[in-house]
């Protein structure tokens, strides 16, 4: 267990190491370029999870089933509860294969392949689903292709903390004013990139789908 040294004050100990939100601000102005660029990153994938999680039983609902949630439509209304109850089972796939994708990652992939290499192939093959979603409104494709979801959620979760971790190995990793930065502030810095993903679909993308239908903007191409 970690101990106080003796030779410090209390008082003086906890003062030091207060971290605060002016700490946090200057911590990210100083941040080094590559972790910029993992930050970057973490919030472009966390936008595009929410941009398609969040709506994919409606999509799957309308695209694929052909429903409508207009309740004086009854054969739409029931299509469209299918779709929703469909869409649900495609969660379910998304969940297990993060369970699979976590269990290989830690296995086999991490020792095989770079960290760079993972994280760049957990993107690609999450954007490579969305594509297949957008032109194929197939609903057994559609629900095979949520297994993408769990492998960029498993990305998004663990790789950019074992590539933060080597960063802190380097001792050229450092400040802009070359003091040396805390693994801890680091990584409330890549925690902080999931709320700000939640934030830029909630504050941008709601009004925009609300205005013009959210089957024109993200899923369906067919109208």
């Amino acid at each position: 267990l970690m101990r106080r040294s003796e030779y410090e004050e209390p008082d003086d100990y906890e003062e030091k190491d207060n971290v605060t939100i002016k700490s946090m601000i200057i911590s990210m102005l100083r941040m080094p370029p590559r972790l910029w660029k993992l930050m970057i990153c973490q919030v472009i994938g966390w936008v595009a999870y929410f941009a398609t999680h969040l709506y994919f039983t409606d999509f799957v609902a309308t695209a694929v089933y052909n429903g409508t949630f207009e309740q004086d439509d009854d054969a739409g209304f029931e299509r469209y509860k299918k779709g929703v109850a469909m869409g649900c089972w495609g969660l379910g796939l998304y969940s297990a294969s993060t369970a699979v994708y976590a269990f290989c990652l830690e296995r086999w992939l991490a020792e095989r392949f770079s960290l760079n290499s993972l994280y760049f192939v957990g993107y690609v093959v999450y954007a490579v689903g969305c594509l297949v979603n957008y032109f194929i409104h197939n609903v057994v494709v559609n629900i095979i292709m949520c297994f993408t979801f769990g492998m960029l959620v498993v990305s998004l979760n663990t790789l950019p903390y074992h590539m933060l971790s080597k960063f802190h190995t380097d001792e050229t990793y450092r400040n802009k004013d070359g003091t040396k930065r805390g693994i801890g502030v680091d990584c409330s810095l890549l925690n902080s990139c999931y709320f700000l993903g939640e934030l830029i679909v909630a504050a941008s993308l709601g009004p925009l789908l609300e205005r013009t239908g959210y089957e024109k903007i993200i899923f369906d191409n067919s109208k």
